[in-house]
Order: C-alpha cells, then structure tokens, then sequence
C-alpha cells in the first residue's frame, strides 16, 4: 500500500471519528443530562439548560420530568387528577415533588444504594436547631429529633452536584455489579470513598430553619452525618 493511499485511510477514519463524536455531543447540545430528542418533543429550549426549569409549574423540574417519564408541559400526564408532583412512580415513600427538592431520584427507589429507600431514610427541612438538638421535619411527615456533636459531619452541597453525585453513586454500583476491578475503592458510601465523593464541609452555623436536609443518619440519640443543600 503506497504512502498516500495510508494517509488517505488515516484521514478517512478520523474524519469518521469526529463525525461520531459530533453525533455523540449533538444529542444533548445544552449539556443539561436531558437528551435533544426529548426536549423537541415538549417543544423546549435545546440552547438553554432545562433541568431546573419547570414549565408546567407542578413543582418538578424537568430532569425529574424526564426520570420520571411525565410530561412537562402537563401537570397531570395521567389525567388520574393528582399532579406529577404527587405521584411516587417507584413507591418508596417520597413523591416527585419531594424527589425533587431533595435532589433525590424518582425513578430509583434507593438513591444511595445503602438498602434503605429513600422514604424511610431522614429527609425534610430542618425545622430547628437550639445546640446541640437538631430537628428536622420529614418530606413524608413526622419530624426526627437528634444531638449534633462534635464528631457528627456536617456537608453542604448544591442541588446539581448532588445530582451529580447520584450518577456517580449509580455507576459504581453499576460497576461494582457487573464485576468490575478489585482495587479497594468500594464506590461512594465505602471506606474508601473516591476524589469528588464528599461535599464541602459546613458547620453548625448551616443548621438554619429551612434548609433542605438531602440525608442525615441518626446513630442513637446523636446524628453522625448530615448532607444539606444549599
């Protein structure tokens, strides 16, 4: 094979590649997790980020919308005469609409994959804090009540980067699953918990009324971690 005849393959197969890879970017051009295609159906915007909006005003955004497989344009896709908001598509105790505030999946019984669906872990706002008793009011109703110390860990992060977190959450457990290498990571939630895993440490000056509670654990009478967002 001559020389130029290589080049000509060579140059043939990248173009092919950077066409792929075009293809690839193009099927979600805004970047916001929600493929173009779903977004032409319900006629939105694939110039702007759609994830946090919520155009049908039932209180679930869009991100949720398309997990949750509902109309974002339609406050009631069933016409069952309860909002999406209301519905709870995977019967884990949180509705969508609580799904969506705290950053938690409404397809996904067990955001965390820790065993225990998100309707029975510690989620809600927190409704006082008088140190060192913490309380919060559950999504689901009722309130929990516990002693922050000086070893309960205190992280903060924001709406989207936990829901970046879930995805990262989701895929080591798809990895683990699948059999992937024995390194000693163990995924996020495991002892050895990799780079990106943790969210920015805050203090108790954060325990403000109010403030969406994603996860707390309640060991005894003292919480050992508590995940805000802010």
């Amino acid at each position: 094979m001559t020389k130029t005849r290589v080049i000509i393959f060579a140059v043939a197969a990248l173009g092919a590649m950077l066409l792929v890879a075009s293809s690839a970017v193009a099927k979600d051009r805004n970047r916001d997790g929600i493929p173009d295609r779903w977004e032409k159906r319900f006629d939105l915007s694939l110039k702007v980020d759609q994830a946090n909006k919520d155009q049908d005003r039932d209180k679930v955004d869009n991100l949720n919308e398309f997990q949750e497989k509902t109309n974002p344009r339609d406050k009631d896709t069933d016409n069952d005469g309860r909002k999406d908001g209301k519905e709870d598509g995977d019967h884990d105790g949180l509705n969508n609409q609580n799904e969506d505030a705290s950053a938690n999946l409404p397809d996904d019984p067990d955001t965390d994959n820790d065993e225990v669906e998100d309707g029975d872990e510690v989620v809600g706002t927190i409704a006082s804090f008088e140190d060192p008793v913490l309380t919060i009011n559950l999504l689901g109703g009722g309130s929990v009540t516990g002693n922050v110390t000086a070893s309960t860990r205190i992280e903060c992060r924001t709406e989207d980067e936990q829901e970046d977190e879930n995805e990262i959450e989701d895929h080591a457990v798809a990895s683990h699953d699948g059999g992937g290498s024995d390194d000693g990571n163990e995924g996020p939630g495991s002892e050895n918990e990799g780079p990106g895993n943790a969210g920015s440490i805050c203090t108790t000056a954060d325990l403000t009324p109010g403030t969406m509670v994603h996860e707390a654990e309640l060991e005894g009478s003292s919480f050992e971690k508590i995940e805000l967002l802010k």
